[in-house]
């Protein structure tokens, strides 16, 4: 889902699939990217593009310059949500998976290097220009992580976000979630069986739109 500057909607980038190979398609669905108007009574509108099949079936996207991008191996995807066009955007190349995130008004990317031993986090100083550049480094406390939580699998899942200003990196592994800061220093833990880092944030209010209470059936209190 995202927003539709020039005419304030929300819109939803479709994509049909099968679940299965047995699965039959949809019915009358076209190959391609579909979009669909939040509140509109209109089915979805066929636009094309039958690459953004990859990108769809990725994880998630972070919506920057008006346009989403995937990370789809060494590769950024872009969709311009004006043009409604998708195009191929270089990155750095990082070992195994990355995520995208927004840093105040640049795009960053996070990655582990070789060893695993830290995260490098890249930005795009020149969005036009598709210029990257190395902007932290940041030296994962392993000895002090082995000394508190006992031995580790030698596999990291890494995830930075931009927070007040700051930039929060999220280091998994086994059954803890650990935050490490950009002093290289481990600042906070948590333990749960099944978490997994992300980047997507719970908001303390949501912004009420004329056409939710326009929905046949729908209810909501003050």
């Amino acid at each position: 889902m995202y927003p539709h500057s020039p005419t304030g909607e929300y819109r939803l980038l479709l994509y049909p699939c099968r679940r299965s190979m047995l699965d039959e398609p949809a019915p009358h669905a076209q190959d391609g990217a579909h979009v669909f108007t939040l509140g509109s009574g209109q089915p979805p509108r066929h636009i094309g593009c039958p690459e953004a099949k990859e990108a769809m079936c990725s994880p998630g996207s972070v919506l920057f310059s008006c346009s989403l991008h995937w990370y789809i191996g060494h590769m950024i995807m872009v969709f311009d949500t004006i043009a409604e066009s998708f195009r191929l955007m270089p990155c750095p190349i990082v070992p195994g998976y990355a995520d995208l995130f927004e840093m105040g008004d640049i795009l960053g990317m996070p990655g582990l290097n070789e060893e695993e031993t830290s995260v490098e986090i890249w930005v795009m100083q020149d969005y036009e220009g598709e210029v990257w550049s190395l902007k932290y480094r940041v030296e994962l406390p392993i000895a002090e992580i082995r000394v508190q939580f006992g031995k580790f699998h030698h596999h990291w899942e890494v995830v930075a976000t931009s927070w007040d200003d700051d930039v929060i990196v999220l280091v998994k592994s086994d059954d803890w979630l650990l935050q490490v800061d950009m002093d290289d220093h481990l600042v906070a833990s948590f333990h749960h069986r099944g978490l997994g880092p992300t980047q997507l944030r719970i908001k303390q209010s949501l912004v009420s739109h004329t056409f939710f209470p326009t929905r046949k059936g729908y209810f909501a209190s003050a």
